[in-house]
């Protein structure tokens, strides 16, 4: 069962749409669930909502694998360069600026999205729905990873799984090395990818340079690459059920 909420970021003082997933017995059962947070949530669970015509299959993925879990998918903002606003933590210097067309600078407002989550949208969760109000993860692809990979640093007590695919590191790659030096998620789990055939070629070495800063941080952590892993929907749908499995079993 799919449930439909518009919900107005307090923090950002803008509304967004949000596609709740639950298990259609979730009022019978008296189960309580886990929750994963999906940003870029249009592409989540239908090819006819998602802006290329192809969704990551998350419904398909959990009921072949007989997860109970509650999904919930934040759409992006559409608005000009607002989703780079939204899901960078920090604001770009103007170079990386410039590469998307513009002479402001991009970026900085992630921080308050991320405030939403934990101090808005789970509390709203958390009294609605029979969440483990202890058991939350998150996850996103490129630019929908690096706001996943910020939350999951910043707050490792909420968000304990994150699963981060083609992550969009170079960006911001110093301030997530400062930022990995005082997060404790030691306890915490951890997907991590990267395709041979990104759209850009500082994905792999930014990847791989996050990836060494990480390893022995935490130990349920798995990095994966494909060497013909290309930056597109097609590709990371068929890398769910990797991190699905990895935290919910199945």
């Amino acid at each position: 069962m799919i449930i439909q909420e518009e919900m107005y970021i307090r923090s950002l003082k803008r509304t967004r749409k949000i596609d709740i997933y639950v298990p259609d017995d979730y009022q019978t059962s008296k189960k309580r669930y886990p929750v994963l947070i999906i940003n870029d949530g249009q592409n989540a669970f239908f090819d006819e909502q998602s802006y290329i015509g192809k969704s990551w299959g998350f419904l398909q993925a959990v009921k072949q694998l007989n997860i109970d879990v509650i999904l919930v998918a934040i759409y992006c903002n559409f608005e000009l360069l607002k989703r780079e606003d939204e899901y960078g933590p920090w604001i770009m210097n103007q170079d990386l600026s410039r590469e998307y067309g513009t002479h402001r600078l991009v970026g900085g407002e992630g921080n308050a999205y991320v405030t939403f989550l934990t101090t808005q949208l789970k509390p709203y969760l958390d009294q609605n729905f029979p969440t483990k109000i202890d058991d939350y993860g998150i996850v996103g692809s490129s630019m929908g990873a690096l706001i996943s990979f910020y939350a999951f640093l910043k707050y490792p007590t909420i968000f304990k799984k994150c699963a981060i695919l083609s992550t969009a590191f170079w960006i911001y790659e110093e301030e997530f090395v400062n930022l990995l030096k005082v997060s404790s998620i030691s306890h915490n789990m951890l997907y991590m990818d990267v395709g041979g055939q990104e759209d850009d070629k500082r994905y792999i070495p930014s990847n791989e340079h996050l990836k060494e800063c990480i390893e022995g941080k935490l130990q349920n952590y798995q990095y994966h690459f494909f060497p013909n892993g290309k930056h597109s929907e097609y590709d990371w749908s068929q890398r769910v059920p990797l991190f699905l499995e990895m935290f919910y079993g199945g």
